[in-house]
């Protein structure tokens, strides 16, 4: 197993790539601000991350939400 590995912010903005490849080889990177993790990068084949945080609705944008996806074009896509 691959150890876990701590960045801040802004080494994961300029590492991002070489982060993604850990995280596919196995490994796990815990993003940091001042000190206290925010995100957690692990590989996609890892199921039990999944079932453990599964996404919940608030992390979708809905139509109501000024980002929300603009779906013009796709009605007819399936």
């Amino acid at each position: 197993m691959n150890p876990s590995q701590t960045v801040s912010v802004d080494e994961a903005k300029n590492q991002l790539s070489d982060l993604i490849t850990i995280a596919s080889e196995g490994g796990e990177v815990i993003i940091v601000q001042d000190g206290k993790p925010l995100a957690r990068l692990v590989p996609a084949s890892d199921a039990a991350v999944y079932h453990s945080l599964p996404s919940n609705r608030d992390e979708f944008a809905s139509e109501e939400e000024p980002l929300a996806w603009e779906a013009d074009g796709w009605e007819n896509v399936a």
